[in-house]
């Protein structure tokens, strides 16, 4: 007689084991299989990484050998869906293709509940896929600006353009850090608490 895999038992059972783990109804074999694949489940949540959660579950459970770790993660992503597996793309697009199949029915149908159906799922799919924004985000509205750093030093003021911070001459970021520091020179440490801020 065969032995019932862990995935073959009836839910209520392993809910009873993670309840109660004392009066568990799995078998020991069943509980240690389920011990394990909870752990893996709980590190893969933390390290979606594989093979970074398979070498944490071996060091929890060092008896294990790498291929047993390995089926113990598969069991664990095919158990226990985490935001690192679940397939958001295709959860969009079968809500989507069931709202307009419901749509179409409504509209075939023609009567007033069948209309007030599909407003009903107009208003979904308005929830789904969102609002048209005003206006798109320009991915290269950074290179249409100039950004300056203004510099005022006894009621004079100074735009130095942050694109061609890089490109003065040593002297002159010289003089600017003269001017800035009163003539001081700045550490390293000044200088990182200034990046910083």
């Amino acid at each position: 007689m065969s032995r019932k895999a862990l995935e073959d038992t009836r839910f209520e059972l392993i809910k009873a084991h993670i309840l109660e783990p004392d009066n568990s109804p799995l078998n020991p074999e069943q509980q240690e299989i389920l011990d394990r694949v909870i752990s893996i489940a709980k590190v893969l949540d933390k390290n979606p990484i594989q093979k970074q959660a398979v070498a944490i579950h071996q060091v929890k459970f060092p008896e294990l050998s790498r291929s047993q770790a390995y089926e113990d993660l598969r069991l664990a992503m095919r158990l226990f869906n985490t935001i690192h597996t679940f397939d958001y793309d295709f959860w969009q697009t079968w809500t989507i293709n069931d709202i307009v199949r419901n749509i179409e029915r409504c509209r075939n149908n023609a009567t007033p509940q069948a209309y007030r159906v599909i407003a009903m799922e107009h208003a979904n799919l308005i929830k789904i896929l969102g609002e048209r924004p005003a206006e798109l985000e320009d991915p290269r509205r950074t290179e249409k600006h100039s950004f300056y750093i203004l510099v005022q030093n006894n009621n004079t003021s100074v735009k130095i353009d942050m694109n061609n911070l890089e490109k003065l001459p040593a002297g002159t970021l010289q003089e600017l850090n003269r001017a800035l520091f009163g003539g001081k020179e700045i550490t390293e440490a000044e200088a990182e608490e200034l990046f910083r801020t």
